[in-house]
């Protein structure tokens, strides 16, 4: 079960070209990326796993997305990467030697907006990324799922301390972990002349931004810009598999000027808030074959989890509870299977709060202490009244 209606997209005010590339590079044996474009949406997938685990994830993920893409909402498309995420789900629980399999996964599509507009929809799970290239300059929409991205946007990580980080590789969100994933949406506005680029972090860990920007600067047309930076990437060293999709705003009823875009905090989106209820049996059994496994792990891997979940439960924030404004331990959207803690819920209805410090505690406030926290609930009360 998705969401209730099919908002289609009624008319061709907007026209979008593309072209997609992938390389294995010059380590890995296979190519555990896969990407695929239809009905207005373009996919792009980051398989991880052993045997073959990772090209399996990434498959299903890519082809699930696309069949499930049938409401053209930014919950529509939210919807079909959940549906993405129980394809995994299910594919991995009925192999063994699938368990344990996952994926990123990073989406485009032209959608309905909440205005009934034309308009672009951006969805991820993971660090793969979408940019939006506008006006000579990149822009990242989309935000990565990792321990050092957390860490960053925490103040905690310069930009350079992340890119050499020894733990730059955990992800703390993918496809194919969990029934009730969390997946983070943007709408967007289309605008004439842009041109959105999505690419797993073969690309980003080969090339820095100002090489990007050149390259989709210099090549006029979306396959040219493609093929140029996945071989530029690979010629920089191609450690991993590469794939880039290219997607050019042509027409737009939006004229050229860089007002498409503002950098806005995601819109999570999860299975129990959009009305899916399958895909427990399949945890269930995943889940299982995990917890076999995780007997065995090694005592490195022991560590990564405690500095996870020391990480996880070092933070507080400010949210809100049965309509309540509440005090959390840890962070906002959780990390894996380490979720908030509910530590004081207040005698402050959400209700009662102006518009502006309703949205800002449904977003979440965080901050760096309990203290803190309640200096926050206090300001809330007092502007309340």
């Amino acid at each position: 079960m998705g969401p209730v209606g099919r908002r289609s997209r009624t008319d061709d005010s907007i026209r979008l070209v593309h072209a997609g590339v992938t390389d294995v590079g010059r380590v890995r044996q296979t190519n555990q990326d896969d990407f695929g474009s239809g009905s207005g949406l373009h996919v792009l997938a980051d398989g991880m796993g052993g045997h073959r685990g990772g090209e399996v994830a990434s498959a299903e993920a890519v082809a699930a997305a696309l069949d499930g893409f049938d409401v053209h909402t930014r919950q529509g498309l939210a919807a079909a990467v959940l549906a993405a995420n129980r394809a995994v789900l299910v594919r991995a629980s009925g192999d063994p030697h699938l368990s344990g399999m996952g994926t990123t996964i990073c989406a485009l599509a032209h959608v309905v907006g909440d205005s009934g507009d034309d308009a672009l929809a951006v969805a991820n799970v993971g660090d793969s990324r979408v940019y939006r290239f506008s006006g000579g300059r990149l822009e990242q929409v989309s935000d990565d799922h990792s321990l050092v991205a957390d860490l960053m946007r925490a103040g905690e990580l310069s930009p350079d301390e992340a890119a050499r980080h020894p733990k730059r590789n955990i992800l703390t969100r993918a496809l194919g972990i969990e029934a009730d994933l969390v997946v983070d949406t943007w709408e967007l506005v289309p605008v004439s002349g842009d041109r959105y680029l999505l690419c797993s972090d073969g690309l980003v860990n080969e090339l820095d931004d100002s090489r990007i920007t050149r390259i989709l600067q210099d090549k006029a047309e979306p396959e040219a810009a493609a093929v140029e930076l996945v071989r530029s990437a690979v010629d920089a060293g191609g450690h991993d598999n590469v794939t880039v999709v290219v997607v050019d705003v042509v027409a737009a009823s939006s004229t050229p000027g860089g007002v498409g875009y503002r950098r806005t905090r995601a819109r999570p989106e999860r299975a129990s808030t959009l009305g899916f209820q399958d895909g427990a049996g399949a945890v269930s059994v995943l889940a299982w074959r995990l917890g076999g496994a995780a007997l065995a792990l090694t005592l490195i891997l022991g560590a990564i989890v405690g500095l996870i979940g020391v990480y996880a439960r070092s933070g507080w924030f400010v949210g809100y509870h049965d309509d309540n404004v509440a005090v959390f331990r840890g962070r906002p959207s959780g990390i894996l299977w380490f979720d908030p803690t509910l530590t004081e819920v207040e005698g402050l209805p959400l209700l009662i709060l102006d518009d502006a410090d309703r949205m800002l505690v449904i977003d979440a406030i965080e901050v760096g202490s309990l203290e803190d926290a309640r200096r926050v609930v206090e300001q809330l009360k007092e502007r309340s009244q």
